[in-house]
């Protein structure tokens, strides 16, 4: 299974609505971080899309749930 990048990109979106940033510096959440580092690999690598087996437990589980939360209610038309 792949991860799409604009799955992705929903997915820090949907983060950053639950975890906003906080304080004087607006430091990300730990999900909004763990998720936009995957982000900027992506860009940097111009892949519009990356293997899900390549990505820590953890990143997965975050975009499971968005996915689980969000993509039931708005349908998920990134998965692959």
């Amino acid at each position: 299974m792949e991860v799409r990048i604009q799955a992705l990109e929903a997915a820090i979106n949907y983060w950053r609505a639950r975890q906003p940033a906080r304080g004087n510096e607006y430091a990300l959440s730990a999900p909004v971080s763990r998720l936009a580092g995957v982000y900027a690999r992506m860009i940097y690598y111009r892949q519009d899309a990356i293997a899900a087996d390549s990505l820590e437990a953890a990143t997965l589980a975050l975009i499971e749930a968005w996915r689980l939360d969000a993509g039931s209610i708005h349908g998920d038309s990134h998965a692959e």
